[in-house]
C-alpha cells in the first residue's frame, strides 16, 4: 500500500513518548466504525501499537535523534545533575511532568539528575523504576542512531553519567 500522506514511511524509526523506540512495520488501513484511515503500525520491543497517520505529527511521536542530537545528549549527561525536591509527591510530580516532554535532552537531564540523587540521597522504588526504564530507553535510541550495538550505547551513557556523577557528593 503507498499511502503517504504523515510524516514517516515504512522502516522509519520514531520514538514515542509512552512506548518508547520503535521501527514503522507497514501502513495499514483500518474501519473504526463507519471511518476508515490509515495507521502506522509501529513494532517495539515490548508492544505493537497503531498511530494514526494524519495524527503523527504531534507532541507524542518524534523521528528518532540525529547525530547532532546525540552530541548534545552527550553534554548533558556530563553536566552537574539538578536537584530534586525532596518531598516524594512534589518529585514524582516534576519527574512526570519532565517525561511528557519527550525529548531525548529532557530523558538525558532526567537520567542525569535521577543517577546524581541516587547518588546523594539514594531513590525510592518509583525513582528507581523511572530510572532503569528511561536508561534503556536512551540506550536503545542511542544504539539505533549511532548504529552501534546496545552494549555500546549503554557503555557511552555510562561514561557520560560517570562525568556527571564526579561532581556529586555520595550520602553520608
Amino acid at each position: 500500500m503507498a499511502v503517504k500522506d504523515g510524516p514517516f514511511d515504512k522502516g522509519d524509526w520514531i520514538v514515542h513518548t509512552y512506548y518508547g523506540v520503535g521501527q514503522i512495520k507497514s501502513i495499514e488501513k483500518k474501519v473504526l466504525g463507519e471511518e476508515q484511515s490509515h495507521y502506522y503500525k509501529v513494532e517495539s520491543p515490548n508492544s505493537t501499537y497503531f498511530i494514526p497517520v494524519e495524527n503523527a505529527e504531534n507532541d507524542r511521536v518524534r523521528p528518532i535523534a540525529t547525530k547532532y542530537r546525540l552530541r548534545k545528549v552527550a553534554k548533558i549527561l556530563k553536566e552537574k545533575p539538578n536537584e530534586f525536591d525532596e518531598k516524594h509527591t512534589v518529585r514524582k510530580r516534576e519527574i512526570s511532568e519532565r517525561m511528557s516532554d519527550g525529548s531525548m535532552e529532557a530523558t538525558a537531564e532526567l537520567v542525569r539528575d535521577l543517577k546524581g540523587r541516587e547518588k546523594s540521597h539514594g531513590l525510592n522504588d518509583y525513582d528507581t523504576k523511572v530510572l532503569d526504564d528511561l536508561i534503556v530507553r536512551l540506550a536503545r535510541e542511542w544504539s539505533i542512531s549511532d548504529d552501534i550495538e546496545p552494549e555500546s550505547a549503554q557503555e557511552k551513557l555510562d561514561g557520560y553519567l560517570e562525568e556527571a556523577l564526579d561532581k556529586v557528593p555520595a550520602k553520608s
